[in-house]
């Protein structure tokens, strides 16, 4: 009798603890599933190739690709795109055509993948191929009136392709495109380099290097020939009781070739002025005839006289 006591005394003694930890475990998967629920997020990938022998080239990779994992909420706020890893494995892979290559994904911890898009992708494997070209400057646009390009330089002036040997056998010219919109002087700019075909189409999938040249454009504006009247002064004052009385330019007028916004700014050609101070008699000399910038003047002196006449 006290044996079976004894038993029942130590049943009812763990009974209610046992009772007391199914309870727990409930509560623990009801706030597990309530408070922490298992939730779904899309991350974009970028694709790596591995084990790819160096005298291969591997195209139509995709970039990224769009992966969808499922994790508890608490895990989500951890996880970033550089936590998943996604890659194609091309270890023992000769150059040929590889449709439905599978693309390999992997998440961290006890995530799990949903999805992966896309799944397969069509792989080319080519041979690794190095052309030089050499660096061609296409001008567009139209510069500001009487305006024009006068020559072009690109640094370096070659350019170096390395990709698929098909893609480099497409690859004509290496085109270097600069805008001369508006403009009305010469110019040094960065531009993007371009790979076209024959037919003019962008070759795309390739290694450009450089990827960016510096192209120097020298501009000029537009001459023309025309005329200006000679205009001289004087400076100083003559000897007492004389003056400065007429004065003759030969020729009187200049003949000059010059940018044409020069003949829209100037309405005469104005010579160094000529000292007369102490002067007691009259004054003959020969003047320069200012060139104007990117001009000529036909006559490049002309002779003044200035008569010195008694006050």
């Amino acid at each position: 009798m006290e044996a079976f006591e004894m038993k029942y005394t130590r049943y009812e003694w763990w009974l209610p603890k046992l009772l007391c930890l199914i309870a727990a475990c409930a509560l623990w998967v009801y706030v597990m599933n309530e408070q922490n629920p298992m939730v779904e997020n899309m991350y974009t990938v970028p694709v790596e190739t591995r084990n790819l022998d160096r005298s291969l080239v591997a195209t139509n990779v995709p970039s990224t690709v769009k992966v969808k994992v499922r994790m508890s909420r608490s895990d989500m706020i951890y996880m970033r795109a550089d936590n998943i890893k996604a890659y194609v494995d091309l270890a023992g892979i000769t150059d040929g055509d590889y449709p439905n290559t599978l693309i390999h994904v992997s998440v961290p911890g006890d995530e799990t993948v949903v999805s992966v898009t896309p799944k397969t992708f069509d792989l080319v494997v080519d041979t690794y191929a190095v052309k030089t070209l050499p660096a061609n400057v296409q001008i567009f646009g139209t510069p500001e009136a009487n305006f024009s390009v006068v020559s072009n330089k690109v640094t370096p002036d070659t350019i170096t392709i390395a990709g698929s040997s098909s893609k480099i056998a497409k690859a004509d010219r290496a085109v270097v495109s600069v805008n001369i919109s508006g403009k009305n002087k010469s110019f040094t700019e960065f531009d993007s380099v371009n790979i076209l075909d024959a037919d003019g189409n962008t070759v795309t999938g390739l290694d450009i290097m450089p990827s960016q040249v510096k192209v120097a454009v020298k501009m000029k504006e537009e001459t023309k020939l025309g005329n200006l009247p000679i205009k001289i002064e004087t400076k100083g004052e003559p000897a007492k009781g004389y003056k400065v009385g007429k004065i003759t330019v030969t020729p009187p007028v200049a003949t000059l070739t010059a940018p044409i916004s020069y003949f829209e700014n100037h309405r005469t050609v104005d010579l160094d002025p000529i000292d007369v101070t102490g002067a007691s008699k009259d004054i003959q000399t020969l003047v320069n005839v200012p060139v104007p910038t990117g001009g000529s003047v036909a006559v490049p002196k002309v002779t003044v006289k200035i008569e010195i006449d008694e006050a």
